[in-house]
C-alpha cells in the first residue's frame, strides 16, 4: 500500500518470501534516519494509515535507510512502520532504492523515538490497542530509539504548506527524486495539474 497520492497497484507478494528467495522477519528496526523535518499545513487532511483516522495538521517529514525486503509493494498486509507510539505513512514504496520517505503525523521527538517495521498488517486496521501490541513485541526485541545525535544532525528546519497535495508536490518530490530517483513516475503523478470546474 502506497501512500495517500500513490494510486499504484502492485501484484501480490509474501511478505515471508521475498522475490529472491530471502526471508524477512519483524518487528524490525529502520538501519538509520538521514533526514528529519518538522511540518505544518494551513489546511488539515485525514490520516488514513490508522484506524482511528486523526485529522492532521502537523507532524514530521522523515527518510528512512531500511532492508529493501520490508518495503517491497503489495497487494495484502504489509510490514506496518511505526515511529513512536504511531503510524507513519510510507509515501514511497523505497524496494529498490532502500529508502523510504513518510510521515509521522502529530508531534513526535524523533531522537526520543524508536522506529521499525511490525507485523503485517494493513495500517488502516491498526488501532490504538495494535500499536501497544507491537510496542511490546518491539520490546522483547530489544529495538532500541534511534539514535539521538543523527536525529540532530540530519533535521531540517520546519516548513509551513498549504495542504498535503502542495507539501507533496513541491517538497517532497525533490526528496524522492534524491533518495529513490527511480519512483519518477510517483513524483510525476504529484505533479500532475488538478483539474478546476
Amino acid at each position: 500500500m502506497l501512500g495517500v497520492f500513490g494510486g499504484l497497484a502492485y501484484a501480490p507478494l509474501s511478505f515471508s518470501q521475498s522475490q529472491s528467495g530471502e526471508k524477512v522477519t519483524t518487528p524490525a528496526a529502520v538501519i538509520d534516519v538521514v533526514y528529519a523535518q518538522k511540518f505544518f499545513l494551513r489546511e488539515g487532511y485525514t490520516h488514513f494509515w490508522r484506524e482511528e483516522k486523526p485529522f492532521v495538521k502537523n507532524g514530521t517529514l522523515v527518510i528512512f535507510k531500511v532492508n529493501p525486503l520490508l518495503v517491497v509493494p503489495r497487494n495484502i498486509a504489509e510490514p506496518v512502520l511505526y515511529v513512536g507510539n504511531q503510524t507513519a505513512e510510507r509515501l514511497n514504496s523505497g524496494s529498490e532504492s532502500g529508502y523510504v520517505v513518510a510521515i509521522v503525523p502529530g508531534d513526535v521527538d524523533l531522537a526520543k523515538s524508536r522506529a521499525w517495521f511490525g507485523s503485517a498488517e494493513l495500517p488502516e486496521r491498526v488501532n490504538e490497542k495494535v500499536i501497544a501490541q507491537e510496542t511490546e513485541l518491539a520490546n522483547k526485541q530489544k529495538i532500541a530509539s534511534l539514535n539521538a545525535d543523527v536525529v540532530r544532525s540530519v533535521t531540517q528546519q520546519p516548513i509551513e504548506m498549504p495542504d498535503l497535495a502542495t507539501l507533496l508536490r513541491d517538497h517532497v518530490a525533490e526528496l524522492v527524486l534524491k533518495y529513490s530517483p527511480a519512483e519518477k513516475a510517483l513524483v510525476e503523478a504529484w505533479r500532475l495539474p488538478v483539474a478546476t470546474r
